[in-house]
Formats: C-alpha cells, structure tokens, sequence
C-alpha cells in the first residue's frame, strides 16, 4: 500500500525545487551585470499608452514617461472614450512637458472583441517610428529603461522585448496580496520561462519592431484574443524571430486594492494560462507551498506532516519576501507578509473556477473566452441582439401603419382625373 506521507512528501518536495528554480532563474536574469556587454543601441521609438480610468498613481505612473532618459521617443495616449478622466490627466502633463513629442489620441473605432486592442491600433495610426513600445497606464519607470530595454533589439533575430514587473506601493490588504503574488510566483514563473526558453510575454512592457509587428499580422490578428499580449510572442516566436527578456525591472504600481479585484484580476490570468498553456495550467496547484502544506497537514497527525506545513509555508514567505526585496529594494511589511499563506489559499478556489468557468469580466466587459483565449462579448451580442429585436418591432410598425389621410390636392387630382 502507497504511504499517503510519502507521496505528499515527495509532492512538497517537487514544490520547493519549483520554487527555489524560480527564485534561482529570477536572480539570473535580472543580475545587475548582465546588461553590462549591451551595446547602446537607441533607435527612435513610438511608445503607446492605452488608458482607461484613472489607474492608481496615474499622474506619476505617466510623468515617468516624461522623464525618459533616451534621445528620441513619441507618446502617444490613447482613450477610448473622449471624455474619459484620464484624457483630463494627459492634457496636463502634455502642458507641463512642452517640449515633448506627445499626442493624446481620443476615440476608438470598433475593431474586434479587445478593447485595449482598439485602442493600440487607433493610437498606432500616429505612429512616427518603426519601433514601437506597448505599456500599461498602471507601470511606472526609471530614466534609463526605455535605454536598457531598446539595447537587447541590436540583435536582429531578437523581435520582442519585454520587462519583469515588481508590485510596489501596497497599503491595504488586497494591494498586498496582488504584490506578494507579483513578486514571488508570477516573478519567479516570467523568469523561469525565459530560461528554459517558453514563450511567457506580458503586455505591461512589450517593445518590438513594426515591421515584425506587421509581418505577424498587426493588430488585427489579436483582435479578438484576451491575451493580446502572449499571442503576440507566440506569433513573434513562430516568425522565426527570439524573444528577449529585459535585466530592466519596472513598477506595478498597487495602493489600495480591493479582494475581489484581485481575485477577479487572477481569475482572468488563471483563464488565459489554461488556453495558452493548459499543461503548466494543469500543474500549477503543484507549486502552491501553502496548499501542499496544509493538504500534507489535514491528512495525518504525525510529527512529520505538521513539521512539513512549517516548512512549506514558511518558505513562501521568505520566497516573496526576498524576491520583492531583490525586484523594488524593500521588503513587505511583517503584516503583509502574513498574508502569504493566505494569498496562496485564497487562489486554490480562483484555479478551479478558471478549470469549469470561461467567463471574464474586464474593465467593464463581460466576455466569454475561447480556445486561445479569443473572446465573444456578452456584452456585444446581446447588443446586437436588442438592435435586431428593435429593428423588427420598427418593421412591423410600419406594415400595419394606417395609410397617411389623402389631401386636398390629390382629392382634386382623383375627382378630375388628373
């Protein structure tokens, strides 16, 4: 008979070879020597900034964007909606930066089912240069990474770049959450995956040559999929071309984020990796520490099983807690870090949920997400479907409409036979 002590054990220990193999490659490719033999490579880059809302830290997150060190870049800002906040947001810094080659571009023509995706190829329209930069509203950077990002497209074969992402600015327990995840799995998983070599691209950074973005189709290739982003690289990858992760980390900036935005922000992450990879998917409660710990836990009393949750938890704390010391220079606070084992629990409920459900709700719309994560709006359809049921109504409206009275003329016209 299987020992259930056994099997747990050597789940936990699976666990933690895939967690210290994250942490190994995120500390690899990140190393501050390894952007040291770059050439400095600085070709004139368009960088494009869909916004909707104000984002927390939208004034700062955006005056980073100012404050580039790099000797030639446009910004265009794009709003779906005209009087969208943060057009209001953009104006005043294009007035406090003058000098600044900067347009905010308003209005969406529809496209396909991904709104951020309406908004780049509206923005893209302006576009001045070959190379071009697609970056959150919600990210915010130091002087010298559009410099240290560009560096890696000297190479010819390299196609995309794309930049880790730290959590930073937490103040309530959901912000916490989200940056704790930021910082240790998701981290440690975007790092992992450039080293084995797996296409793992997320659209907070994502810098590429136009005449590639074209080769693989534009935008309007990804315009129907929720992973614009990661269908981008695959595309990338597919046209022959490699696909760079940049040692440069920039800011996720997160205040005072809710529970249930951060259940519903992974929930759609959850559902994109089950489309886009459905193996690693399928595998991933494999890598949650706390899980295996308090599973190992509940199903026996001994010493051994108790001393294995210590264990496992414990070293989700010190795994987020030193990877977001090593991504943004400080630690979480001791009460944050708390949260770890809970973050990790509070997930397991979210991964199930992305195994039966398909539904997304995103800044505003309900989607239902297919195969590849290509979406059809519920939203949308049942538009649509209200504009056809109108139409009809209208039509049988004027099929029975009595006949307009007859005037005096045509009266006159009838009894003389005119």
């Amino acid at each position: 008979m299987i020992d259930g002590n056994l099997v747990l054990g050597l789940v936990a220990a699976i666990a933690v070879v895939t967690s210290l193999a994250g942490s190994a490659a995120l500390l690899w490719v990140t190393r501050p020597g390894r952007g040291r033999s770059l050439p400095d490579y600085t070709p004139p880059v368009t960088i494009l900034k869909p916004l909707k809302g104000i984002d927390e830290g939208l004034e700062e997150n955006l005056r980073s964007f100012f404050q580039l060190d790099y000797p030639r870049y446009q910004l265009l800002f794009g709003v779906a909606d005209p009087d969208d906040p943060a057009a209001a947001v953009v104006e005043r810094l294009i007035a406090e930066y003058p000098y600044h080659d900067a347009k905010l571009v308003r209005g969406a023509p529809r496209l396909g089912f991904n709104p951020k995706v309406e908004n780049l190829a509206s923005m893209d329209r302006f576009r001045k240069y070959d190379y071009l930069l697609i970056s959150d509203s919600n990210v915010r950077v130091k002087p010298s990474y559009l410099r240290e990002t560009t560096a890696y497209l000297a190479d010819s074969r390299v196609g995309l770049v794309s930049n880790i992402f730290a959590g930073v600015g937490e103040t309530s327990a959901g912000g916490a959450l989200e940056n704790l995840q930021l910082n240790g799995f998701i981290a440690g998983g975007v790092a992992l995956a450039e080293v084995v070599g797996q296409t793992c691209v997320v659209g907070k950074s994502m810098l590429m040559p136009g005449r590639v973005l074209e080769e693989i189709g534009g935008f309007r290739a990804v315009r129907h999929l929720l992973a614009e982003d990661q269908a981008i690289g695959v595309k990338v990858r597919k046209a022959g071309y490699r696909i760079a992760l940049s040692h440069h980390v920039i800011d996720n900036v997160n205040h005072d984020r809710g529970l249930r935005w951060f259940l519903n922000r992974h929930s759609r992450w959850y559902k994109i990796r089950r489309r886009m990879a459905p193996g690693f998917f399928l595998l991933e409660p494999l890598s949650n520490l706390s899980l295996i710990g308090v599973v190992w836990a509940l199903s026996d009393d001994t010493g051994i099983a108790w001393g294995g949750l210590v264990v496992l938890v414990g070293l989700g704390i010190a795994r987020d807690a030193l990877q977001s010391r090593w991504l943004r220079g400080v630690f979480p606070r001791a009460r944050h870090l708390l949260l770890c084992p809970v973050k990790d629990l509070f997930l397991v409920p979210v991964w199930f949920d992305a195994l039966v459900n398909n539904r997304v709700h995103w800044r505003g719309h309900k989607m239902l997400v297919g195969r590849w994560t290509r979406l059809s709006g519920v939203t949308y359809r049942r538009l649509r479907r209200a504009r056809r049921q109108a139409a009809r109504v209208q039509r049988r409206a004027r099929r029975h409409a009595s006949p307009p009275p007859i005037t005096v003329a045509e009266q006159h016209a009838v009894s003389t036979g005119d």
